[in-house]
């Protein structure tokens, strides 16, 4: 049966159910209180709970892997669409970079792997927040 079910969730007639099982295993609830309890909040999960859990769903599935944009936006073939590119620099990959480049990276054992700590030069400086990227961002 399961088997069974795999293929019908591929079929285009049964987008929303296999929207639904996505979207609930994602979520940490049981497919069924998504497909079929549309009257009865399921663990204080309201309809339009479940509703927005779906749309955020979709909205990850149909943004592109490429550019990052959405979809309907990046294939959009409107002729008065453009784009422009930007950059940023992550300074925690610069710093991974430079120590690839060096000889540590070398020196590793098998399944050991490089990662990324940010800390503060004096310790009792609190790390940037947030809202302090976005500001820094809309200047």
């Amino acid at each position: 049966m399961p088997d069974f079910l795999a293929e019908a969730l591929t079929f285009p007639r049964n987008y929303r159910y296999s929207l639904a099982v996505q979207t609930a295993l994602e979520w940490g609830l049981p497919p069924t209180a998504m497909i079929l309890d549309d009257r009865q909040p399921s663990e204080g999960w309201s309809k339009a709970d479940k509703k927005l859990a779906m749309a955020w769903t979709i909205l990850k599935k149909e943004t592109c892997k490429e550019c990052g944009q959405p979809l309907w936006i990046c294939r959009s073939s409107e002729k008065n669409l453009t784009f422009s590119v930007r950059t940023g620099v992550c300074y925690a990959k610069a710093e991974l970079d430079k120590w690839q480049k060096g000889t540590k990276s070398q020196k590793l054992k098998n399944g050991e792997h490089p990662y990324i700590v940010a800390k503060m030069r004096r310790e009792e400086d609190p790390l940037p927040s947030r809202q302090r990227y976005l500001k820094e961002l809309a200047e």
